[in-house]
């Protein structure tokens, strides 16, 4: 499903965290890489400099990519080598990214969740809370707390977390996460985790306890419904309802179950392109800091 990554720099310590991420994706998942970097133009004379930096990151990560790639490729895909290039342009970051996308058959898009002096370029609040809003490919954010074991893949369990509200919207993390299993390969064990949670609130009465039982048991059969033809598929899936805040649930969740990705959709895009998230994406998207986290809009 994903050919080509935009993998986006700028150049601090916290953007490396990406950086050494993508180029373990791209070999695994044989995913080909565009390094951008995005210039203010106040310091367009440094253009030169940033560039050199950049063709040298770019040569690194197709070098390691391709060592990742040959241990893992099949047979028929050894010749098949990964690309990666460099690029650095000048102009307004969220803009020139977005155009950066459009232009150039990007199907994904890799950044940090914060960046550069790690409290204001790259802060969800600003460029990325932008690029996230107004992207019409989908998005993997990389928090800067990233486990080591996520970077080296050595988790010892692959599971791709998908949270499920119950509606069709939602479903559409599923699509792509079936995807990145199948992209993967034999390569790895991953299990997708469809995950629901109910949030009851204040229970005082039997017939309200009863109630939420009987809700908590629906949720389990849709769940079980969405993961029957994956399973008839051959992917391993597991289905959890929890109880809770379904932000925080699902938060404590990685917490105590660590995951490769965690992959929500939101609600599709307006009329200007701006992306609609349910309350609980918005919430995940601040409150999630060791896990990747995939956006998809339900319109892809």
């Amino acid at each position: 499903m994903y050919k080509k990554m935009v993998v986006l720099l700028d150049g601090s310590e916290l953007a490396e965290v990406v950086f050494h991420y993508a180029q373990e994706l791209s070999g695994r998942m044989h995913i080909d890489v565009e390094l951008l970097h995005v210039c203010r133009p106040q310091d367009a004379e440094q253009v030169p400099m940033r560039r050199a930096y950049m063709e040298h990151m770019a040569a690194v990560l197709c070098e390691k990519a391709e060592e990742i790639r040959r241990k893992y490729a099949t047979e028929e895909g050894l010749e098949q080598c990964i690309l990666a290039r460099a690029n650095v342009v000048v102009g307004n970051p969220a803009q020139e990214i977005l155009e950066y996308v459009a232009e150039n058959n990007i199907d994904l898009i890799m950044m940090s969740t914060r960046g550069s002096t790690g409290v204001g370029d790259w802060d969800i609040g600003s460029i990325a809370n932008k690029v996230i809003h107004a992207s019409e490919v989908p998005i993997w954010l990389v928090p800067v707390e990233l486990r080591e074991e996520i970077i080296d893949d050595t988790l010892p369990t692959k599971d791709l977390v998908v949270p499920l509200s119950g509606s069709k919207m939602s479903e559409a993390a599923v699509v792509h996460a079936a995807a990145i299993v199948r992209q993967r390969g034999g390569q790895t064990s991953s299990e997708l985790v469809l995950l629901h949670v109910y949030d009851p609130g204040i229970v005082l009465t039997r017939a309200a306890l009863d109630d939420a039982e009987r809700r908590r048991a629906e949720m389990k059969a849709y769940l079980e419904g969405v993961a029957k033809p994956l399973r008839d598929e051959g992917i391993a899936v597991r289905t959890e309802v929890l109880t809770g805040e379904p932000a925080e649930a699902v938060i404590t969740y990685l917490k105590i179950h660590p995951a490769q990705l965690l992959a929500m959709a939101t609600r599709g895009h307006q009329r200007l392109g701006r992306a609609i998230f349910g309350s609980t994406t918005e919430s995940v998207i601040h409150l999630v800091k060791k896990t990747p986290l995939l956006l998809v809009s339900a319109a892809d």
